[in-house]
């Protein structure tokens, strides 16, 4: 994953990226797509992740309804239920001192979960998550990722406390998947 060439000289998206790697590579647990490495070559910021066999979760919906008009759901509870455990476990995480992170990813879809051709599903991009100790700072009033299903997107519009706001993303995947 790089920065995109247009938004090079833009230094919030070298520090999302940046956010992104330190964020991520604390998070081991096996539905979520792990940090090889990051690192700057030739002026340019990247990060290594982990290679995944597989394909998203939107072209697994595709092919199944436009291939047999339904997506199994015996499939569709197993990925689901894979989508909430790597989110529990980035909500879940701490910092050195064991204080919690508060870590939302923002932006959980199904083009951010990939489904493996060993049947596990892994959560990707946490490029606009919500955090302790990030550098990135959403400003005020700006959305990030989805909006669409409570949990999914930003946080609530209403105050809820913490336990809350961090297992709206777990409910909003259970959501999504119900539509499905």
């Amino acid at each position: 994953k790089v920065v995109h060439p247009e938004r090079r000289g833009d230094d919030s998206f070298a520090t999302m990226l940046a956010d992104e790697a330190r964020l991520i590579a604390r998070i081991h647990h096996p539905n979520v797509c792990s940090v090889i490495d990051f690192g700057r070559q030739d002026e340019r910021l990247y990060m290594a992740m982990e290679y995944l066999h597989g394909e998203t979760l939107t072209a697994m919906l595709r092919r199944g309804w436009a291939e047999r008009g339904v997506f199994p759901a015996w499939l569709a509870a197993r990925v689901i239920a894979d989508a909430a455990r790597g989110l529990h476990a980035a909500h879940e995480l701490c910092d050195a001192d064991g204080t919690p992170l508060d870590v939302v990813h923002r932006d959980v879809s199904p083009q951010n979960v990939v489904v493996t051709y060993d049947g596990a599903a892994v959560v990707i991009d946490f490029g606009v998550v919500l955090a302790r100790g990030r550098q990135t700072v959403t400003a005020a009033g700006l959305v990030k990722g989805e909006a669409g299903d409570l949990g999914t997107g930003a946080r609530p519009r209403w105050p809820l406390d913490e336990a809350a706001a961090q297992s709206a993303p777990v409910y909003g995947t259970g959501r999504r998947g119900a539509k499905a």
